[in-house]
C-alpha cells in the first residue's frame, strides 16, 4: 500500500495511556508528509522530464530520418538533371555539328557552282573573243595583218591589240 503525504496528515491514533505525545507524534507526522510531498513532487518533475527528453530525443531522430531521406531525395534529383542537362547538351552539339556540316556542304555547292558559271561566262567571252577577232581580220581585208596597221591614239605602246580584261562579278 502506498502513502500519501494526505495519508500521512489525517492519521488518527487511538489514545492509550502511557503512549507518545501526541504533540511530538503530530508534528513528526507533519515533517514526514512534507518530505514525502517534496519526492512526490520531484519524482513528478523528473519524470515529466525524462518524457519531455524521450519526445526531444524521438523529435530528432523523426527529424534526422527526414533530412536523411530529403537528402537523398536531392541526391537522385541532381543526378537525374545533371544527366539530362549531359544529354542535352550531347543533342545540341550533335544539331549543331549537323548544321555545321550542312552549312559547309551548302558552301562547297555554291563556290562549285560560281565556279561554273565563271568558266561558263569565261567561255563564252573566250567564244566572243575570237568571233570579235575574225570578224576584225575580214574587216581589215586580206592583205593586212594586225601587226603592219599604224598605232594609233589609242594604243601607245604599239601593239595594235589591248589585253582582255577578265571582271568576274563575286555577288553572284
Amino acid at each position: 500500500m502506498e502513502i500519501t503525504p494526505q495519508d500521512v496528515q489525517q492519521k488518527q491514533f487511538d489514545l492509550v495511556k502511557r503512549g507518545f505525545d501526541p504533540q511530538q507524534v503530530g508534528m513528526f507526522l507533519d515533517q514526514v508528509a512534507a518530505t514525502l510531498a517534496k519526492r512526490d513532487h520531484s519524482i513528478h518533475d523528473a519524470r515529466a522530464e525524462i518524457e519531455a527528453l524521450s519526445q526531444g530525443t524521438s523529435d530528432a531522430e523523426q527529424n534526422q530520418e527526414a533530412f536523411r531521406l530529403t537528402m537523398t531525395v536531392a541526391t537522385q534529383t541532381m543526378e537525374e538533371m545533371l544527366r539530362k542537362a549531359e544529354e542535352r547538351a550531347a543533342r545540341i552539339e550533335e544539331e549543331a555539328r549537323t548544321s555545321a556540316e550542312f552549312v559547309v556542304e551548302r558552301a562547297k555547292l555554291d563556290a562549285e557552282d560560281q565556279v561554273t558559271s565563271v568558266k561558263r561566262e569565261l567561255e563564252s567571252l573566250r567564244a566572243e573573243r575570237t568571233r570579235l577577232e575574225s570578224q576584225m581580220a575580214e574587216l581589215r581585208g586580206p592583205g593586212q595583218s594586225e601587226s603592219s596597221r599604224d598605232p594609233g591614239p589609242s594604243d601607245p605602246q604599239g601593239g595594235g591589240r589591248r589585253p582582255l580584261e577578265l571582271v568576274v562579278d563575286r555577288a553572284q
